[in-house]
């Protein structure tokens, strides 16, 4: 587990900013050669910019149907939160080219616009293009078929999250790659479930991928103390510490899934 994480670090780290495509494979004076070349020479360009635009738009010119024009295009205006230019640009991306488009539509639909019916739509299609294996989220923290667990679970179907949540973990942990969070997202399903062992016996689970993580002192004080067993308080008091030093769901965009506040916490210490 620990070798899949640094793995998956390093690949973050080291992602170039677009993938790059391999101009050789169109013919020789072909627009859409012209048009991948081109498209080089944008990603040069600092991402946003007015000169980028303007290539990605005689990219497009050149050849109108060069998907990753579309994309690279649209991913500025997702991050100035002008969703829908993004929206536009995007759905014609994954039109021109699904297989590789619909793993970035679906994964900013559920983390920006909360979006949770069209981010499932779009990973169950991904999945049957590419044989139940739609790959990782934009950010490299979920098998997009967790998000798809978490986007029925949101959408009011804990059952079927359930399903999908032990189907994606259990093919994962043949390959010693269960994502960092797996076991807390599907800890917090059974808790809504009232599973209180069943969650109680997947935090225990993500202590052995993460542990330290506030969420899961977190959840667990609340199953604790609605259960009325001891220690619910030195969770709660872990939680505190945890968050404090910076060990807990976090994200520079958006809340993530099930992620806690401070207030959350001293909440529940007050009551105590």
């Amino acid at each position: 587990m620990i070798r899949y994480a640094l793995v998956l670090l390093l690949s973050l780290l080291f992602r170039p900013v677009a993938a790059q495509p391999n101009c050789l494979i169109y013919p020789a004076g072909s627009p859409e050669r012209a048009a991948c070349e081109l498209y080089l020479q944008a990603l040069e360009l600092p991402q946003g910019s007015i000169q980028s635009q303007v290539y990605f738009d005689r990219v497009i010119a050149l050849c109108p149907t060069f998907a990753p024009a579309y994309h690279e295009k649209s991913v500025p205006f997702l991050k100035r939160g002008d969703f829908l230019t993004w929206k536009k640009l995007i759905d014609e991306a994954v039109r021109l080219q699904p297989d590789r488009y619909l793993a970035d539509r679906g994964w900013c639909r559920f983390k920006f616009l909360r979006d949770y019916r069209g981010a499932l739509a779009d990973i169950t299609r991904l999945q049957q293009l590419t044989h139940n294996q739609p790959g990782q989220s934009g950010d490299g923290s979920y098998d997009l078929r967790i998000l798809a667990a978490l986007c029925q679970r949101e959408l009011g179907d804990l059952r079927a999250a359930l399903t999908t949540f032990d189907a994606c973990i259990a093919d994962n942990k043949t390959q010693d790659r269960v994502g960092l969070y797996d076991y807390l997202h599907r800890g917090i399903t059974k808790l809504r479930l009232h599973d209180y062992a069943g969650a109680l016996a997947d935090f225990k689970l993500q202590r052995t991928v993460n542990g330290k993580l506030a969420e899961t002192d977190y959840y667990t004080a609340l199953i604790l103390r609605q259960q009325h067993q001891a220690g619910a308080l030195a969770h709660m008091q872990s939680a505190r510490q945890l968050w404090q030093q910076g060990y807990r769901l976090n994200d520079p965009y958006m809340s993530m899934p099930d992620e806690i506040s401070l207030p959350d916490i001293d909440r529940f210490l007050q009551q105590q």
